[in-house]
């Protein structure tokens, strides 16, 4: 049985969210830093991401997929929280002279994503880069029922959402299947059963698997001072275990609830059109545990050192 620290995390992530906290003072806010959304007054939530060329994406990234993805990355921290998302600003930074033709179809994918997923752009800023394009996305949202990642208990379920790894086979394998290459190229986080999760009170905790489940679970693990024991034959979607839960890209949620919830949480996922899957509990102990394994695979991304997607 494989272990490892649920306080393990990227350093260089970790120490400019550190630094970054510092200076937040005091705000009039429910919750600040540290989640995948702040919570404002109102139940008002929201965050923001950035997509740089050459670390997020690459020409194996059509510029309407990344406009998609802009959205759909966002809207999935809103999701994780419980919220709708209700609006957007956009800054992009792009390299001179202009392609214009990129411009056009990166807003063909973005618009397609705020149709989908409800999100209307209401403002902005552009300017120029001397390097590559650097997207920033953020988005509002409403949260009647926040749900934060620091809720978990010990004895609670560990769920996730959807299937795990297919940004991984679409991006590692010789021959991936067409659902793993949409997933890959337009994600569709499932935010409108996180909000009824939240709003029918039945997740404890919850976060989006962005940066692969092995660091995200760490990391509600970390916030809820409880440690977890996940059974990899439970994964879904049958892909290679450090594909499943270290490569990240699967913009899926993963949440705590306690064991009685079951049959309404497996109701309402039905009722929204979304597969879920009990595969671990969480534990007393401040550790991830790995059934069966002498250990966790690495998280296979870094912010700071990885080689492009």
């Amino acid at each position: 049985m494989g272990s490892r620290r649920a306080t393990d995390e990227d350093p260089d992530e970790a120490f400019v969210i550190a630094a970054a906290s510092g200076v937040t003072g005091r705000l009039p806010v429910g919750l600040g830093i540290g989640d995948d959304a702040a919570i404002l007054e109102g139940g008002q939530v929201v965050s923001t991401d950035t997509m740089v060329e050459g670390v997020h994406w690459d020409q194996r990234l059509e510029p309407g997929d990344v406009g998609w993805k802009l959205v759909a990355v966002n809207v999935s921290d809103i999701g994780a929280m419980g919220g709708r998302p209700r609006w957007a600003t956009l800054a992009m930074a792009l390299p001179s002279p202009l392609d214009r033709g990129w411009v056009t179809a990166f807003f063909e994918g973005f618009a397609a994503a705020s149709r989908r997923f409800g999100l209307p752009l209401v403002g902005g800023d552009t300017t120029r880069s001397p390097g590559p394009r650097v997207l920033t996305l953020t988005v509002g949202g409403h949260a009647g029922a926040p749900v934060r990642r620091d809720g978990a208990r010990a004895g609670d379920d560990v769920w996730v959402t959807g299937e795990l790894g297919r940004a991984a086979e679409a991006f590692g394998s010789t021959s991936p299947s067409p659902s793993a290459m949409a997933w890959f190229r337009r994600p569709e986080p499932p935010i409108s059963f996180g909000a009824a999760l939240a709003e029918a009170g039945l997740a404890h905790a919850m976060i989006d698997v962005s940066d692969g489940l092995a660091r995200d679970l760490g990391r509600l693990c970390r916030a809820s001072g409880v440690g977890a024991s996940v059974d990899p034959a439970l994964l879904p979607g049958g892909r290679p275990l450090p594909d499943a839960i270290a490569f990240g890209e699967d913009y899926e949620l993963c949440f705590a609830a306690t064991p009685g919830a079951q049959s309404a949480i497996c109701s309402l996922a039905s009722m929204h059109g979304i597969v879920v899957t009990r595969v671990g509990a969480f534990t007393s102990t401040p550790e991830l545990r790995l059934l069966g394994h002498l250990g966790w695979p690495p998280p296979q991304f870094d912010h700071f050192v990885s080689e492009p997607r």
